[in-house]
């Protein structure tokens, strides 16, 4: 390695133009969110290791193929223990003989100093937001699983060969669930008695939930539900006359409505980065898991713990060096034959969570094991119409648990309701009335309920 060619660009402005941009990414709004910024405390390690004394909870090792897999890592059935030192993270960008030439063409035409100096450091914020955004990845998959993908420290030379470590943040298994009756989306799905699940179980524990956080693909299918639309409506104070007249709430007007409901804050998560890959190309990825509702005691719910990098205490000669923030550490030199310029920015740290048995995780694409789904292809928002003379309506059962726990009953002694063969069979009378009537015909389990409501016309 060798000094910058631009040493005294670099000598003059370095540490001006870093300080600037941290200062940029730390509080300008319009950057994209960091949750790890504002949801974890720095954390100084002075042994550079992280275990079970810095996590508190089991640490495993795994094999992993890629780190930019969107799928969720998932434990395994059996691992060993590990520790092992913080993660470095590292990135570098270079500047041909082509760029090198450019800016040497602007100084020898007199072009004012700023300019020079910010087409030499243009690969600085880059640099630096490389650090943030892999830091984001790692908490986001954290916080949203419960289970973090840690790669193994290396220098710049050593090639990722998928091999790394899993921490495991405690999450308890009593503290996570699935949707109830159907995944979110499904009309007969019923979000709001799910994410209730969490808030109960949390009350049970003498644990509180003060923040929830949801992606924006599930706050829609909880926002377009019946349940929250009755929620809106009742929170607004709007008169009820009937269910399909209920309008869909604003973004804003239901997150009121969820506040005042649960008591705590409702966070829409909706993070996405480009990546880049080996080949130069770049991949879209949504670190947080999607379906996966997340509630927390506090904003805050961890720790960022850092390190001493290596060349902050043995610098390499000719390289000049400073520090972006508390553990971000940039470097600027060039090398020859070819002629190159780089600007890298180096890190060693580890989004840690702590607290996982007060967290609590909800799974809204999949069912539990005694799941009841209640399904007529004339069925509509929990709702199905007959006409006036007298028939037979079959509602399909979807149920894993045992089929002799469930009972069915109707409201009304003109709609007669019983199983049969994981059937429920509706025997409507008819109707010799002026008027239209309804009868609400309930299946449940004595945890789950789903009701039907039969809806039967006037004998005009």
């Amino acid at each position: 390695m060798q000094t910058s060619l631009f040493a005294d660009i670099v000598e003059k402005y370095f540490r001006l133009v870093i300080g600037k941009i941290t200062e940029k990414f730390n509080g300008n709004k319009t950057e994209p969110v960091m949750l790890h910024k504002t949801m974890l405390k720095e954390e100084y390690s002075p042994d550079l290791q992280w275990g079970s004394t810095e996590l508190n909870h089991s640490i495993v090792a795994a094999d992993v193929v890629s780190l930019d897999s969107s799928l969720p890592l998932k434990k395994r059935g059996k691992m060993s223990n590990a520790t092992g030192t913080i993660a470095k993270l590292g990135v570098k960008f270079r500047k041909g003989e082509r760029q090198i030439t450019n800016i040497n063409i602007l100084k020898a035409r007199g072009v004012e100093e700023n300019t020079v100096a910010s087409k030499v450091f243009d690969d600085a914020p880059k640099a630096i937001r490389a650090i943030d955004v892999r830091n984001e990845i790692i908490f986001e998959q954290g916080l949203s699983t419960g289970i973090v993908l840690v790669t193994d420290a290396g220098d710049e030379n050593s090639t990722n060969d998928g091999t790394g470590v899993r921490a495991d943040f405690g999450y308890k298994d009593e503290n996570k669930f699935k949707a109830s009756v159907a995944p979110w989306g499904k009309s007969v799905a019923r979000p709001l008695d799910d994410i209730r699940q969490m808030f109960d179980k949390a009350s049970e524990d003498s644990n509180v939930i003060n923040h929830v956080y949801i992606t924006q693909k599930y706050f829609n299918y909880l926002r377009k539900s019946e349940q929250a639309k009755l929620l809106a409506a009742t929170f607004a104070g709007q008169v009820i006359t009937a269910k399909s007249l209920l309008p869909e709430p604003s973004r804003s007007a239901f997150l009121d409505a969820l506040s005042d409901e649960f008591g705590a804050t409702f966070h829409i998560v909706n993070s996405v980065f480009k990546v880049q890959n080996p080949d130069g190309t770049e991949t879209p990825i949504r670190p947080w898991a999607e379906a996966n509702i997340v509630g927390v005691p506090e904003e805050v719910v961890g720790r960022l713990v850092y390190g001493t990098l290596a060349e902050e205490t043995n610098p390499v000669a000719d390289v000049s060096y400073t520090k972006s923030g508390s553990y971000i550490l940039v470097s600027k030199y060039s090398k020859t034959d070819p002629l190159e310029e780089f600007t890298a920015a180096q890190a060693l740290c580890l989004p840690v969570i702590d607290g996982g048995d007060s967290i609590y995780l909800l799974t809204a694409d999949e069912t539990g094991d005694n799941a009841l789904v209640v399904t007529n292809d004339d069925l509509v928002d929990g709702e199905i119409e007959v006409a006036k003379t007298a028939s037979t309506v079959t509602l399909e059962v979807d149920y894993k648990g045992d089929a002799d726990a469930l009972s069915v009953e109707s409201s009304e002694s003109w709609a007669t309701a019983k199983k049969a063969d994981g059937k429920v069979i509706v025997k409507v009378a008819a109707n010799s009335t002026t008027s239209a009537r309804e009868s609400v015909v309930s299946v449940t389990d004595g945890y789950n309920t789903v009701e039907v409501t039969v809806k039967q016309a006037a004998n005009a």
